[in-house]
């Protein structure tokens, strides 16, 4: 449950930490599940260090991934920041290599949502921590950046920004118009994210939502189906099919 205080940071900054959120267990568990599913879907492509692994984690071969879209720690923190309505979108598994160039994850103002993001090793400034420019989800300072982030020639590090320096278990979540990037991480850099949406509440939203579920390109797979009978799951479902009934 967030503080008036926390809500107040977020509005204004665009991120909030927590840290340890995750138990020792949780995180061994997490770990397999990352190793299974990985091996699993690029076993015709073994990573080599040449080039990032992406992969959605939402299905049956990855339980405790899957659930974490429903998990309260989440899904309540994105529920006080964007409320009951909100929606999760996406819970995915990353492999990086080399440094992430500033950018949102956006390409609209009118796109609100919130990122939860954690690492899986130590990662400091130098090592490939995430930072993040805070205000920039503010739409003057957003579209300023945007306009001139090229025209500085500024290396990643040079930009001023908050450096999530982080141990497994820490937890970032952040406004997706923030604009973000990582600098000095080693080859296979291992990052979870999970994602939740605001509920579109005007036509001009509800086109860029609509823009951005299509874009994404997540195959759901069985989470759509829903076999568990989960009522927010359920809901959730219900608003992407109205918003994008061709990307489920």
């Amino acid at each position: 449950m967030l503080t008036q205080e926390q809500i107040n940071h977020f509005q204004t900054f665009g991120f909030l930490t927590f840290r340890q959120l995750f138990s020792q267990d949780e995180l061994k568990t997490i770990n397999t599940e990352f190793e299974a599913a990985m091996a699993a879907a690029f076993r015709d492509d073994p990573f080599d260090g040449t080039r990032r692994h992406w992969l959605i984690t939402m299905g049956p071969d990855t339980p405790f991934l899957a659930s974490l879209l429903e998990d309260p720690r989440f899904c309540r923190v994105a529920e006080q920041l964007y409320g009951e309505d909100v929606f999760g979108i996406a819970s995915d598994i990353n492999r990086y290599v080399g440094d992430t160039r500033w950018h949102p994850d956006t390409g609209s103002l009118h796109q609100y949502g919130v990122k939860f993001a954690y690492y899986l090793q130590p990662v400091t400034a130098e090592t490939g921590a995430l930072r993040l420019i805070p205000g920039s989800h503010e739409s003057s300072f957003h579209g300023e950046l945007r306009q001139k982030m090229d025209e500085l020639e500024l290396e990643i590090p040079d930009v001023p920004a908050y450096i999530f320096e982080s141990e497994p278990g820490d937890v970032v979540a952040f406004d997706v118009r923030c604009w973000h990037a990582s600098w000095g991480g080693a080859v296979d850099r291992r990052m979870c994210v999970l994602v939740y949406y605001n509920n579109p509440k005007t036509p001009e939203e509800a086109e860029v939502t609509k823009k951005q579920i299509i874009g994404n390109r997540v195959d759901y797979g069985p989470w759509v189906d829903n076999a568990e009978g989960h009522p927010k799951r359920e809901r959730w479902i219900e608003r992407m099919r109205e918003l994008a009934p061709d990307a489920l």
